[in-house]
């Protein structure tokens, strides 16, 4: 049955493409999304080298939370853009942006021009995500539209991987420049494409653009992020005066954000009117808690391999791979089977085995190998619990994306897209930031509770026990953010519709 909201999805916006013309567009966008994606790991692997080279290694911290911030904020500005303005316009100046700021990135002097041109970077790369994935909702029918969605967002997963390994190649062949050169030809070649190919896709909100929504939420986004990126990096504690009234003065920009989204703006940046459609509230509930187990597990599964288990660079990437590729399976086979099963079916199988991959993971210890294969298969081991978490990821990646984008309002596709994106973001860097405080705080506890004269450290000075034990404690509380993800997902309505592709 045709889909009446589908119809005015993609209405006013329908344009005729060939086959050879929507694969090339694709192509175009998956280009971007792989480039902005791989950006912040490769950089992030670079970034010691970098800011050696400088001479500037107090600028760590704010070369990382400059990127967090403003991809975050690039994310919901762009997103709401792409409502108001042509969304070809908008998505050639995301492309612009980026492509600008790592040409200057790269011609740096100095830290405080690089933790500019960072800033210019992410508002190209998150905005550009968001608005590539409204793209591909106004110019697909529903069942492509579902599989294109799951290999685009399966490229989060595959920069996890490929992310450090090309910045460590870069770094160790040529100079750190190229780590943001390299982005250069990709993103010429993506705005070529959507440029000759892509039509006007004109806008449906005619009102005033939101300014001060815009303002109010890079203050309130940076105020928060800022102390929790010094805590992770510079050790900053929660109980600092400066933490508090950091955080505090970021809950009370919320607020006053809040006020302006409600009562003043008269076309929000994050229309209220989107969370009256309770499958939205809940796709973004479930992005946030998604986003945080993503980031966090990474980070922890690193800290274990290379901390507790004294693992090489390439462990560490074989340990990943059994994270990373059931994701990026899970990504591709949720986007598969959209046409067949509710997206709150997708999301509550995903989220149960995200949860269920945690219980392998409280029992590991400093004698737990990497992998063990039964088989040809490496299962057994350290991924035991990754490969269920990578594939429940995956699985419900493009199920919140689209549920969303069809629970809006038509003038609001652009909007939802881009808040589901954010909410991901920020539920990475605020849990992933308070669990790595966590983390060293359980075990510094721990190890100061260790009888003197019976503690063995390893080369690296750790407590191998401790840190394992620490580890236990703050998978116990990535299961619990787990499971309430999933009762998120038992809110999420809606079924993918059927509509014949207009040839």
């Amino acid at each position: 049955m045709t889909s009446q909201r589908d119809q005015n999805i993609r209405g006013t916006n329908e344009v005729d493409l060939t086959r050879r013309q929507s694969f090339l567009i694709l192509v175009g966008i998956v280009l971007g999304v792989l480039m902005g994606a791989l950006d912040n790991l490769i950089v992030s692997t670079a970034m010691p080298a970098i800011v050696s080279a400088l001479h500037q290694p107090e600028g760590l911290p704010f070369l990382i939370d400059a990127y967090i911030t403003s991809s975050a904020v690039g994310m919901v500005i762009f997103g709401k853009l792409s409502d108001h303005y042509s969304k070809k316009f908008i998505l050639i100046m995301t492309l612009a942006v980026f492509i600008s700021g790592s040409i200057f990135a790269g011609m740096s002097q100095n830290i405080s021009e690089l933790i500019l041109f960072r800033v210019v970077q992410g508002l190209g790369a998150g905005g550009f995500l968001p608005v590539g994935l409204t793209v591909i909702a106004i110019i697909l029918p529903p069942k492509a539209r579902a599989r294109i969605t799951g290999i685009v967002t399966s490229f989060i997963g595959i920069a996890i991987v490929a992310g450090p390994e090309v910045g460590a190649y870069i770094v160790s062949s040529t100079s750190w420049r190229w780590v943001f050169y390299v982005n250069i030809p990709f993103g010429i070649l993506s705005l070529m494409i959507i440029i000759a190919i892509l039509g006007q896709l004109g806008p449906m909100l005619v009102k005033k653009f939101d300014t001060l929504g815009s303002i109010l939420l890079t203050v309130w986004v940076s105020l928060l992020i800022f102390p929790l990126v010094e805590m992770v990096y510079s050790g900053w504690s929660l109980y600092d005066p400066l933490t508090i009234i950091l955080v505090s003065s970021a809950l009370l920009t919320l607020l006053l954000f809040l006020y302006v989204e409600i009562r003043i703006a008269p076309e929000p940046l994050i229309p209220v009117r989107m969370f009256r459609m309770k499958t939205i509230t809940a796709d973004s509930l479930l992005s946030f808690f998604r986003g945080g187990v993503l980031f966090s597990l990474s980070t922890f599964i690193a800290i274990f391999v290379t901390e507790v288990l004294v693992g090489t660079a390439s462990t560490l990437r074989d340990v990943l791979y059994g994270f990373v590729v059931p994701m990026v399976v899970g990504s591709i086979a949720g986007g598969m089977l959209l046409p067949k099963f509710s997206y709150r079916a997708l999301c509550v199988a995903g989220m149960v085995l995200m949860a269920l991959g945690f219980v392998p993971l409280m029992t590991i210890s400093p004698d737990t190998q990497p992998f063990i294969f039964v088989g040809p298969l490496p299962v057994l081991g350290l991924v035991e619990g990754l490969i269920p978490i990578g594939f429940g990821i995956g699985f419900t990646l493009s199920a919140t994306t689209i549920s969303a984008q069809y629970s809006a309002e038509p003038m609001d596709i652009g909007a939802s897209t881009s808040i589901v994106q954010f909410m991901g973001n920020i539920g990475g860097s605020v849990i992933l930031s308070a669990l790595t405080v966590f983390l060293y705080l359980k075990y510094e506890s721990l190890n100061s509770m260790s009888t003197i004269g019976s503690v063995k450290l390893n080369q690296y000075g750790v407590n191998e026990l401790a840190m394992s034990s620490a580890m236990h404690a703050s998978f116990l509380v990535l299961l619990i953010l787990s499971l309430v993800a999933l009762i998120s997902a038992f809110f999420i309505e809606g079924h993918l519709p059927v509509m014949p592709h207009k040839k």
